[in-house]
């Protein structure tokens, strides 16, 4: 068996519990690039912000303990019950609680070879919802992620990477009407479960004439496809507080570009285009489900520093 050979079976029995959270694309990615840094005998410290409770930093260093300064990697979360979760999950890591949105909570911490952002970003931009406004200030919540991504950037060692694993705004006319007809009654009243209930924005859904026709805009379309699969799951009463959609692909690579960050790899994904289509027809030409997903690999240039 090969090295990549062993690899990808690993890593397919080993995140086989995460398979429809899309995650597994940045642990395979960022495996690889840890890899990639042994290889060429750079030591792998890795920082993941937003950390939680250490299901992608604690699965990484577990299966590459053995490298150097795997075990001097870092997670950082607000939340000392999740951070209790990783330290259980992984005890090899070092752990940080705060907000890492805050430079002051990063300070001290040196540079990384690996820098992570998964799933974490769309979170800093709902954290900007406003009471008065009844949704995400969203000018605010776009300045927040692009700060975001700047005080990961600036933790990277020359030569390093920054990861980001996310959520994504559709391209094209946000505003155009899509119609969907719900196969089932199931997905039906799911629909109206996550237009009454969605809290970031308020969802603008117009019934036809049959009732099992809906009409909504591009941007809700979106809005909704990302989170079905959440609803009637215990994970609903967190996810329905957050938006993934903020940036565009042309907002990372502005964003990144600003950071003089190179672009290695941009990839849009979904994983769950089969569970749509069985549930959900889209009436619309020219309408086709979106990508859910960005994973996007920067590198910060330079030659690698000595050690």
């Amino acid at each position: 068996m090969t090295q990549d050979s062993f690899w990808e079976l690993y890593w397919q029995v080993r995140l086989r519990d995460i398979e429809d959270l899309g995650k597994c694309e940045a642990l395979l990615a960022a495996s690889k690039l840890i890899r990639d840094l042994d290889a060429q005998g750079q030591p792998s410290r890795l920082l993941e912000l937003g950390c939680g409770g250490g299901q992608i930093i604690g699965a990484l260093v577990n299966a590459h303990s053995t490298l150097p300064e795997a075990n001097a990697s870092v997670g950082v979360d607000r939340s000392a019950d999740m951070l209790a979760r990783a330290k259980h999950a992984c005890p090899a890591l070092h752990l940080v609680q705060g907000d890492y949105t805050d430079p002051g909570v990063l300070n001290g911490l040196g540079e990384f070879r690996l820098v992570l952002l998964v799933n974490t970003l769309h979170e800093v931009f709902s954290a900007n919802y406003l009471e008065e406004l009844g949704q995400i200030d969203v000018p605010a919540g776009r300045a927040a992620v692009a700060r975001a991504i700047a005080h990961a950037a600036g933790l990277l060692a020359p030569g390093g990477y920054l990861l980001i694993f996310d959520g994504l705004e559709p391209p094209g006319d946000s505003e155009r009407p899509v119609t969907l007809q719900f196969l089932d009654s199931e997905a039906r009243e799911e629909f109206r479960t996550f237009a009454d209930e969605y809290h970031p924005f308020r969802i603008h859904a117009r019934w036809l004439a049959d009732s099992w026709q809906v009409e909504l805009s591009q941007r809700d379309f979106a809005r909704y496809i990302d989170k079905s699969i959440f609803i009637r799951k215990s994970l609903w009463q967190t996810e329905r507080l957050e938006s993934y959609q903020y940036f565009t692909e042309d907002d990372f690579r502005y964003e990144l570009s600003a950071l003089d960050l190179d672009i290695l790899e941009l990839r849009t994904l979904t994983v769950n285009d089969d569970r749509w289509r069985s549930r959900v027809s889209i009436q619309t030409p020219g309408i086709d489900f979106p990508d859910e997903h960005v994973l996007i690999i920067a590198a910060r240039p330079g030659p690698v520093a000595a050690d």
